[in-house]
Order: C-alpha cells, then sequence, then structure tokens
C-alpha cells in the first residue's frame, strides 16, 4: 500500500498583459492573452490538479515585462516570502516575465530557495517533475530566439487561443456550412441565410416525405437551384478547390446528406474534430467524439431538434427507394417482424396479369428454415396502420381538450398554492435548525455543552434538517408535476396540430409518429407509437386532477 501523502500546494496566480506585447494591437494576441483568457486557462488547468489550492491571484494590467518592479508581481513575492503561498502559475514564460537574465535568476535560484513550485502551462514547465527541479530544463524556453522553439511558442499559443474559442462557441472556420453566414458585426458568430436556409428546410421535409436523397437533389437541380458550391461562388466567397471544374457543379446524392447529417441546423455547434501531432507534422489526425468541443444552443437554428432525430432515423433504417418513384415507400423502414425482430421488405407477386404486393420477414426471404413465412397485403397493412394512427391521434386530442380545461381550473391552482406554502415552512424549519446547529458550536466552544452533548444534539439536528430536505424535494416533485404542463406531451400535442386533421396516412405522418409496426403471423398488427410514453403521462395527469377526481377528493 502506498504512504506517500500528496503535497498541497497554496499558488499564487499570476497574470499579466502590456501593449509592447502586441496583445492590444493583434487580434490573435489579444484574445489569447488577455487576463480574462489567462485566468480562464489558469482555472482550466487547476480542475486536473486537486492537489492546488489558489491562494490569491495577482494582475499587472499594462506593465512591461522588460522588468520586475510591478506591483502586482512585488506584491506576490512578499506574500511568498511571508508564507502564504508555495507555488506560482503561469499561463506562459512570457507573463511571467521577458528580461530572461532577471527571470532565470528568480526560477532557478530564488523559488528553489524558498521551496516554491513554478508552473508555466503553456510551456508544459513544471519545477515538481523536471530531471533536476529547476536546472536543465529551464534551457530550452529561454533560447526563445531559436526559430524552431519561437515556432513551437506560437503553435502553442495559437491551439490555446482556438480552443477557448471553440469552448465560448466562436466559430473559428474560414468557411461557412451552407444555410448559414458570418455575422458582419462578428465573424466568429453564426447567422441565418434566408435564402439557403429554406432549402435547408426543404431539403429536411422532403427527406421527412419519403424522397431519397438521390431524388432530393434531382429535385433541386430541375428547380434551378444552385449546390452549395456554386451558391457560395455566386456570394462572391472564395472557395480552394483541389480541383478545377469545367462545368457547373450541381447537387449530389452526397452534398444532401451532408446537410441531413450535420447537427449544425439544430443551433449545435461542434469544433475540434481534427487536429495536427504537434507543430511540425502538419498531417490532420481525427479526434475521438469525446474530445470534440459541442456547445448546444449557440446560433439560430435553422430546423428542429426533433427534425433533426427523426432525419437521422431514417438515415439508419432500411429506406430502400421504390424503383418507379424513386421515393421511400409510405411504411419503409418501420416494418418488422414480430417472431424474430428482423425488417419486412415489399415483395411483388404477378397474378392474373396483376401486381400484388406484400410484406414478408426478411430473414425468411434469405432462409426458409429462418422464422415463419408469414406475409401481409401492403394495402392490407397500410388500412390497418392508417386506421389505427387516426384513432390514436383523435384520442390524444381528446384528452389535450380536457388537459387544457384542467390547467385553467382553480382547484389546480389551488394544489400549487398548497405546496408552495408546504415547501415554504419547511425551509423555515431548515433554516431555524441550521441557525441552532451554528448556536450549538457556540455552546460547546465556550463551554456551556461538554463534547458528549454536543454530539447529540448534533446529531438530533441533522436527522431533522434531512427529513425536513427530503420533504421539501417531495413536495417539489409534486408541484413540478401540476406545473410542468407535461411538455413532452404539449410538443407531440403541437406537432398533431401542425399536421392538421389527418384523414390518410401520408410518409411525413409515418416518420414523425410511427416508431415501429410488428406484424405477426396470425394477421395482427401491434403499432408502437413515439408519443406512446408521452401520451401515457398525459393521460395519468389528466386521470388524478379530472373534475371528479376532485370532488372525490373534496368529499372526504
Amino acid at each position: 500500500m502506498d504512504s506517500t501523502i500528496q503535497k498541497i500546494y497554496k499558488a499564487a496566480i499570476y497574470l499579466r498583459l502590456s501593449r509592447e506585447d502586441g496583445d492590444v494591437a493583434e487580434g490573435s494576441k489579444e484574445i489569447s492573452n488577455s487576463i480574462a483568457n489567462q485566468k480562464e486557462l489558469v482555472m482550466d488547468y487547476l480542475k486536473s490538479h486537486p492537489e492546488i489550492t489558489i491562494c490569491d491571484i495577482y494582475t499587472d494590467d499594462g506593465y512591461s515585462g522588460v522588468n520586475f518592479d510591478r506591483p502586482g508581481f512585488q506584491k506576490m513575492i512578499k506574500d511568498i516570502r511571508d508564507g502564504k503561498a508555495n507555488c506560482i502559475i503561469v499561463k506562459d514564460l512570457s507573463r511571467f516575465g521577458r528580461n530572461y537574465i532577471e527571470s532565470g535568476r528568480y526560477i532557478e535560484k530564488i523559488f528553489p530557495m524558498l521551496g516554491v513550485r513554478f508552473i508555466a502551462i503553456t510551456d508544459n514547465y513544471d519545477s515538481e517533475t523536471s530531471e533536476d527541479g529547476y536546472g536543465t530544463n529551464m534551457i530550452i524556453p529561454f533560447k526563445n530566439l531559436i526559430n524552431d522553439a519561437y515556432a513551437r511558442d506560437i503553435s502553442v499559443k495559437v491551439r490555446t487561443n482556438l480552443q477557448i474559442k471553440r469552448k465560448n462557441g466562436d466559430y473559428i472556420g474560414n468557411f461557412v456550412v451552407y444555410g448559414y453566414l458570418k455575422d458582419p458585426e462578428d465573424k466568429n458568430k453564426l447567422i441565418v441565410d434566408e435564402y439557403a436556409g429554406e432549402i435547408v428546410k426543404d431539403i429536411y421535409a422532403m427527406k421527412v416525405c419519403g424522397m431519397s436523397q438521390q431524388a432530393i437533389a434531382n429535385k433541386l437541380n430541375k428547380d434551378g437551384i444552385l449546390c452549395p458550391y456554386e451558391y457560395k461562388k455566386s456570394l462572391g466567397i472564395r472557395i480552394n478547390d483541389n480541383f478545377k471544374k469545367k462545368t457547373q457543379a450541381v447537387w449530389s446524392y452526397n452534398a444532401v446528406l451532408r446537410i441531413l447529417k450535420n447537427e449544425i441546423y439544430t443551433g449545435t455547434l461542434i469544433q475540434g474534430r481534427c487536429t495536427t501531432p504537434n507543430y511540425k507534422v502538419k498531417k490532420k489526425v481525427v479526434k475521438s467524439e469525446n474530445e470534440w468541443v459541442r456547445v448546444e444552443n449557440n446560433h439560430e437554428p435553422i430546423i428542429t431538434k426533433e427534425q433533426f432525430d427523426i432525419v437521422q432515423e431514417l438515415l439508419i433504417r432500411d429506406t430502400r427507394v421504390l424503383p418507379e418513384t424513386n421515393t421511400i415507400g409510405l411504411l419503409g423502414g418501420v416494418v418488422y417482424c414480430a417472431d424474430c425482430g428482423k425488417a419486412m421488405v415489399r415483395k411483388t407477386v404477378p397474378a392474373h396479369g396483376k401486381k400484388y404486393i406484400y410484406y414478408v420477414c426478411s430473414s425468411n426471404k434469405k432462409d426458409k428454415n429462418i422464422c415463419s413465412s408469414h406475409r401481409i397485403s401492403m394495402d392490407k397493412l397500410t388500412d390497418i396502420v392508417c386506421e389505427n394512427t387516426i384513432k390514436q391521434v383523435n384520442l390524444v386530442m381528446d384528452y389535450a381538450k380536457e388537459l387544457e380545461v384542467i390547467e385553467q381550473a382553480a382547484y389546480m391552482k389551488a394544489d400549487v398554492r398548497k405546496y408552495d406554502k408546504l415547501i415554504s415552512k419547511k425551509k423555515e424549519e431548515i433554516q431555524k435548525y441550521q441557525t441552532r446547529k451554528l448556536n450549538l458550536y457556540d455552546d460547546y466552544k465556550d463551554g456551556i455543552l461538554d463534547k458528549q452533548e454536543y454530539m447529540m444534539f448534533k446529531s438530533d439536528y441533522d436527522k431533522k434538517l434531512e427529513n425536513c430536505e427530503n420533504e421539501v424535494a417531495s413536495y417539489e416533485t409534486d408541484k413540478d408535476m401540476i406545473l410542468d404542463n407535461k411538455s413532452e406531451a404539449q410538443k407531440w400535442i403541437g406537432q398533431f396540430r401542425k399536421m392538421g386533421k389527418i384523414t390518410e396516412l401520408t410518409r411525413n405522418a409515418v416518420a414523425v409518429l410511427i416508431d415501429k409496426v410488428f406484424v405477426y403471423s396470425s394477421d395482427r398488427i401491434e403499432i408502437d407509437y413515439k408519443f406512446d410514453s408521452s401520451f401515457e403521462t398525459m393521460k395519468k395527469y389528466v386521470d388524478a386532477y379530472s373534475p371528479t377526481t376532485f370532488q372525490e377528493r373534496e368529499a372526504i
């Protein structure tokens, strides 16, 4: 068993900004070296170093790094000599000072003598982990006139700057995705391109309605819609291609697919997917997904998260197009065999000069020994699904009407007020017990209570506090059930209202409402709707707060 006790360090955080560093004049350095971003970088570093606690933050804003006669620096040195801190953290060596002789005197002589740990984050220097504590490893950072060292320093600073900008939701790409433009007032912010944004909406709508990627591309080309490359050229945006096009570029399967799979259209910005190993190797390396910088609700969305999720499902499922129409079948990708769980596929059977279409188990079609040979007519299945879906939607809307009545009911509002009073009362109790605990400790310090009495009373108050906090949590949960308006259910109600009254089954309705249709061997059908769970929640809510239930409750 390792008996080593980890040393705890009290850190002095030192931040410096000066005009001579070009921090104000040069845009890239302005962000990287700003006081705020230096602090942010240090705080991010400390998250992975629990052995370091912050003693104080020392700042010299507008002071040169050539000499060390800086108020913030001198105060830090005084506090170190007084024993208030035993560690110094800076963003990099240039923030500490630019007089390399004087810097070396502090780092190699004064700090070791005082037992001070010195950390320069972006220079990857830590005196605790260096070979000799302070000597050999400090030679390289001071050779800043060597081109290689200079290039490395610039590379690290640029990487750090870009990473901070990514985390802040700043767009740092040279070119924006189709559907967006750079904000003229802030090049790091995205705004919706009204024209291209509408095309993106159309592409998603066409996909949900059953069109394949190629069919969508064909329609866009037929309608004379410029593809992303040509559209950007028309706006005067110069794009460097690896090849020259002899003819005008057009919409393609892949161009449509890229738009359908890009989460940026939901308002989510994902950056930092690729990197280079270091400043010498320029080959791009793909990072693992958990390393990507993801910022949600970063910019105005073009499509909803729900629309995006529906399309992703459609792209994953077996949605082969019909050869005669180049579109996806009405129930394509949602019909499954209830026996083996595999997808069911369309099969055309000619008879008496006519063609009859059936859904058959894909497993049995490949191997007759796998699963059963049950099949169902496409027309019959469509009729069943249509009838059931219309019935379910109407049932949901009936409950929705009752929900609207309930939410306006006086008794429900009375219940809300009841829980507010209960929560308020319990919070007063919590405050009372917390005050008594503090007074209890004072009595123990003053000798009014001995240790045994103190521990007994403290244990009693702790139990009462725990009980009160649990009751508050329970009341808040019950109150939330009343007030949350069943947001998930409301979302589906909104979807139904958008679609209007359903009289026939459309591909759009199938994609939005139906998760899976299971077919049993006896032509029995089972439909899993995407709104099933939300509907059950709303149903319980309505049943719990129906007038009848209220009257029964009042009579008790």
